[in-house]
């Protein structure tokens, strides 16, 4: 009779607890994959942001120093070098810098970068100017919040 009762009955077994488990732990691994799939996107899409913001102002810094190089073509006509400084002062407003002999500008880039743009103004050169800087720097200077309150043991 303890045969027949038995036979009846479901047996879970280590076999049925091993496959619990291996189950649960892909469904853990699944998702903690889903959370960095997640992350590693939103890293890439901030890259591709910050990337796309350089070019954006390598394009305009370029267009500056075209206008730059017209400006300085225009004003090499003339024979003087007081001349050519008054004139080059004049047409180039605040972007000259009459102290270092340099056109200067700083283009805007996101997450609070500068890109700075440095010629010096030289009638010699092709061009009449050769680069000084081009270089990407920090324009906010920020602090590292250190305000946590941390136990102490008291």
């Amino acid at each position: 009779m303890n045969d027949k009762q038995s036979g009846g009955r479901a047996n879970i077994g280590t076999s049925s607890l091993i496959l619990i488990f291996i189950i649960l732990c892909l469904t853990i691994f699944g998702l903690l994959s889903l959370s960095s799939a997640g992350s590693d996107w939103k890293l890439a899409e901030k890259n591709a942001e910050s990337i796309r913001g350089y070019y954006e102002a390598d394009s305009l810094a370029v267009e500056f120093t075209a206008m730059v190089e017209e400006v300085l073509a225009q004003c090499g006509q003339v024979s003087s070098d007081e001349e050519y400084v008054k004139l080059v002062r004049e047409k180039l407003g605040e972007f000259y810098r009459e102290d270092t002999n340099t056109v200067q500008t700083d283009v805007e880039m996101p997450y609070g970068q500068m890109l700075h743009v440095e010629l010096e103004v030289c009638r010699e050169a092709e061009s009449g100017y050769r680069i000084v800087t081009w270089n990407v720097y920090h324009s906010v200077d920020y602090e590292i919040d250190q305000s946590r309150p941390v136990w102490t043991g008291g």
